[in-house]
């Protein structure tokens, strides 16, 4: 035990030594989604996305993250190409909003305002957790604005045995992804990345199973000031094919969503020395 303390204590010193760089930064840039609405397209960028994130430079090359995204989100069969999907008619619009924990790992010899190099390819991986309410609107009615409605506790995979909860809104992510930054004059570094995130979910679009057994099967409780015409419209769309019992999602496990943007940053040294030792 005691040489494991003397091990921990000298590997604490060594990071103290050379870890003397805080990042701080915002991110801005467009999103996108894949899942079951959107299942070939990993560049279907459609909506906004912006993000703010610190770091600690363990040294020149690796970096610990605390990152944090939101997302737009978009799809809608009525967009796609695959005559299918048009047929099925659903869609889905909502932000995701992420905290996740990554590591970074850059190419080349990082030292903004010191280093002779002033940019680096990189790449980074990690763990985060999101949270997510996907949406659409209410049936059409002439003369009226859309109205919105939180499609979770809608319902409309519902099952009295197999599915009798709303899904959770909270999930787990992987996110991961490359960049490329660039240090301009000074302490102030500008660049691109582009990220992608696995969710342990497969509710990002509200689409997974299967349509309910009988149209007459509602959730036990209706949110609001929703009717069964309503809750027929939103799980059904309207849709010829939409039979009760019939595959509803595309049958994977798991959506994801992707970002890419601009990133500005700016380093701050510790002790006020702009060098690391």
């Amino acid at each position: 035990m005691l040489r494991g303390l003397v091990t921990l204590f000298i590997a604490f010193q060594f990071v103290n030594a050379h870890a003397q760089e805080w990042e701080f930064g915002l991110q801005g840039g467009s999103s996108g989604y894949m899942g079951d609405l959107n299942p070939e397209t990993p560049f279907a960028f459609n909506d906004w996305a912006a993000g703010a994130f610190i770091k600690y430079n363990l040294n020149h090359t690796w970096g610990i993250r605390g990152n944090f995204a939101h997302a737009n989100t978009f799809a809608y069969d009525g967009y796609s190409s695959n005559q299918q999907r048009k047929n099925r008619n659903l869609g889905f619009f909502g932000a995701i909003n992420e905290a996740a924990l990554l590591v970074d790992f850059n190419f080349f010899k990082w030292l903004p305002q010191r280093g002779r190099i002033v940019y680096t390819p990189y790449i980074f991986a990690g763990i985060g957790g999101i949270q997510f309410n996907p949406k659409w609107y209410r049936p059409p009615i002439a003369g009226a604005s859309p109205q919105k409605v939180n499609l979770r506790p809608v319902q409309t995979e519902y099952h009295m045995n197999d599915n009798p909860h709303p899904y959770a809104e909270y999930a787990i992510s992987i996110p991961f992804g490359a960049g490329f930054k660039y240090n301009l004059r000074g302490l102030w570094s500008i660049g691109i990345e582009l990220a992608y995130r696995l969710t342990l979910t497969d509710y990002l679009d509200d689409v997974s199973g299967n349509y309910p057994i009988h149209p007459n099967q509602i959730t036990p409780y209706l949110p609001g000031d929703l009717t069964l015409d309503d809750w027929q419209y939103l799980t059904y769309r309207r849709a010829a094919s939409a039979l009760p019992g019939s595959q509803r999602g595309d049958g994977r496990p798991y959506d994801s969503f992707m970002t890419v943007g601009i990133t500005l940053s700016y380093t701050i040294f510790k002790g006020g020395c702009p060098e690391w030792q």
